[in-house]
């Protein structure tokens, strides 16, 4: 098996720490004097789900995870577990909700997703950075009310809140980021079916 060092660790690489395998959400370095350095990694434990940071040295390296990423449809969530099928063999997989956290209100049924597998056991899904849903709620902006930056609360498909501006509205697609759950803009596409849950890219 393969090392890394840790000073090669970027978002989103497996590696073993304690005989357990890890991905990595965030690498920070910090320069100390005399050319050396400490890196912090924030990093979350596959098999459990937990999330640690870290101080390395950078002298320190890692054994890479073998892991396999598996492009699956949602089917549906329990309360417990979300359930996705493998479209070429037809395979059911299941992944914890707390593995998936936050992001897992955002899943909808038949949509396409990837999942992350080690030793053949799903630890992980990658959502895409950014996904499109359409709105359900919306209050009415009040006219002339600039308080709090001009936004207001609206509901979208999954039932989530997003604070998003004034002017959308129910039946509006907006684009959201997975990672914050935040509006990131208005889909001027305006896709009816809403069948694709990642927007094209802007320019």
């Amino acid at each position: 098996m393969s090392e890394i060092s840790v000073g090669k660790l970027i978002k989103g690489d497996t590696f073993y720490f304690n005989n357990r395998p890890f991905v990595v959400l965030e690498v920070r370095s910090k320069h100390l004097g005399r050319g050396g350095a400490i890196y912090r990694v924030k990093m979350c434990d596959l098999k459990q789900g937990t999330i640690l940071t870290k101080a390395f040295r950078p002298t320190e390296k890692f054994e890479e995870v073998a892991s396999e990423i598996l492009g699956v449809n949602f089917l549906y969530a329990d309360g417990e577990e979300a359930y996705f099928i493998n479209p070429r063999t037809f395979e059911q997989l299941s992944l914890s909700l707390d593995k998936i956290g936050e992001g897992a209100s955002l899943l909808k049924e038949g949509e396409n997703y990837r999942l992350r597998l080690v030793d053949g056991e799903p630890v992980d899904l990658i959502m895409p950075p950014k996904i499109r849903r359409r709105v359900i709620e919306a209050p009415e902006a009040v006219r002339g009310n600039t308080a709090t930056a001009a936004t207001k609360w609206v509901t979208v498909e999954g039932n989530v809140k997003v604070e998003t501006p004034l002017f959308i509205k129910e039946n509006d697609m907006i684009i959201i980021d997975t990672r914050t759950l935040s509006y990131e803009a208005k889909d001027m596409g305006q896709n009816k079916g809403g069948e694709n849950n990642e927007p094209k890219e802007s320019r």
